[in-house]
C-alpha cells in the first residue's frame, strides 16, 4: 500500500478479520475478492512456510506481490530463514510481517533490519501456544503487533479456549502503550472462538477455511462482522 505507517495503523483499526486468502477456492477467486471488497475487508493473511520450521509448505513472497493496493498484506513467516524471506516479502509489498519468537538466533537481527530499511512496515512477533510469553519482553518496544497462536504449527496441537483467553489477558497486562500495539489471534479460527476472544480487546482474528468453506461467503462475512461489531 502507498501509505505511511501511521495511515496503515489507522486503516487496520477498521479491520476485524485478517482473511486467509489462500484458503479461497481458486476457481471463484475473483468473486471472493469482490465480496471481501464489498464488506470493506482489505486485510489479507498469508502463511508462508518452507516445510522446515513446521510441516507446512506454502507459497512464497511472489504470492504477496500479486495483491496491489487497496489490499493490506499480513504475512506470517514459518520458515528457517526468516531474515532473507522477510526481506523478500517486504520487497514484494508486504505491509505486516510477523516472525516466530522461537527463532531467537535470527529474530533480533531481522527486526532491526526491517525497522531500518522498511519504515512503512508493521513488524509483528508470534509465538506457539506453549512458548513462554516472557520471551516477548525484549521485543515489545520494537514491534507493532503480537500475534497469539491457538495452534502449534509444528505439532498441530491446539490450545483450549481457556488457555488462549488467559494468554491474551496476561499479554495485555505486559503491554504498556496498548494503543500503539496490535494484538491478533491466529489458528483454527471459527466464529464461535472469534466471538469469545474479540470482547477481550484484541484487534483482529485470522481466519481462512472457516470463511471460505461456507456455501455463501457474503452471508458468512455478514454474520462474522455482526458478531465482531466492526
Amino acid at each position: 500500500m502507498n501509505v505511511n505507517k501511521t495511515q496503515l495503523m489507522q486503516q487496520l483499526k477498521k479491520q476485524p478479520i485478517s482473511v486467509g486468502i489462500l484458503a479461497s477456492d481458486w476457481l471463484t477467486f475473483r468473486d471472493s475478492l469482490a465480496t471481501l471488497s464489498q464488506h470493506h475487508l482489505q486485510l489479507l493473511h498469508f502463511d508462508i512456510g518452507d516445510g522446515q520450521f513446521s510441516p507446512f509448505f506454502t507459497v512464497g513472497a511472489l504470492a504477496v506481490k500479486q495483491f496491489p493496493a487497496p489490499w493490506i498484506k499480513d504475512v506470517h513467516l514459518m520458515v528457517n530463514d526468516p531474515f532473507n524471506i522477510a526481506k523478500a516479502c517486504a520487497d514484494a509489498g508486504a505491509d505486516i510481517i510477523t516472525l516466530q519468537v522461537e527463532q531467537p538466533a535470527m529474530l533480533a537481527d531481522t527486526v532491526v533490519y526491517l525497522q531500518e530499511n522498511y519504515p512503512h512496515l508493521l513488524i509483528g512477533v508470534t509465538l506457539c501456544p506453549d512458548t513462554e510469553l516472557d520471551l516477548l519482553v525484549p521485543y515489545l518496544d520494537k514491534i507493532d503487533l503480537i500475534q497469539v497462536l491457538t495452534l502449534d504449527p509444528r505439532t498441530g496441537i491446539k490450545a483450549t479456549t481457556d488457555e488462549v483467553i488467559k494468554r491474551i489477558v496476561r499479554l495485555k497486562s505486559m503491554i504498556e502503550n496498548r494503543d500503539q500495539k496490535f494484538i491478533s489471534v491466529d489458528g483454527s479460527m471459527n466464529l464461535t472462538l472469534a466471538s469469545e476472544l474479540y470482547p477481550l480487546g484484541i484487534d483482529w482474528v485470522v481466519s481462512g477455511s472457516a470463511l471460505f468453506n461456507q456455501a455463501d461467503l457474503d452471508s458468512t462475512l455478514s454474520e462474522w462482522k455482526a458478531l465482531l461489531r466492526r
